[in-house]
């Protein structure tokens, strides 16, 4: 008898289990071909910008964009707040956030080189993280 309950409590718990693994896996959204090169398209759209800081704002609201379409909701910031494992560097992503808050809230602020590069490498480097590209 002992042995019958525990084989029923091994099943009950590799059952726990396998509803978890299958109710995390459909939770995390997948994008389509057509999504990811949509995305890809504007990202090259962007590149092309001569503003830099327009094509800092714009690869922002396409990195917004993205998580959105992966299912997160909330602001840029609340999305990166609740994704920070998507990225292999999460400070880099807000780093350049920043970048763009500052563009948007601090009357004549000006984009350093440096802050451009550094911000466009960044969100390049989260569209591959999030395998756009």
């Amino acid at each position: 008898m002992k042995f019958f309950l525990a084989i029923v409590l091994a099943f009950v718990i590799v059952d726990v289990v396998i509803v978890f693994y299958v109710v995390y896996k459909r939770s995390r959204k997948k994008l389509s071909k057509q999504i990811k090169d949509e995305i890809c398209d504007s990202w090259k759209q962007i590149i092309r910008q001569s503003d830099k800081s327009h094509a800092i704002m714009n690869a922002d609201k396409l990195l917004d964009h993205t998580l959105t379409q992966l299912g997160y909701k909330g602001s840029l910031g609340a999305k990166l707040k609740k994704s920070p494992r998507l990225f292999k560097d999460i400070n880099s992503v807000w780093r350049a956030h920043k970048v763009r808050n500052n563009i948007a809230h601090q009357m004549n602020y000006k984009v350093t080189e440096k802050a451009y590069k550094d911000s466009m490498l960044a969100f390049k480097q989260a569209f591959k993280d999030l395998k756009i590209f």
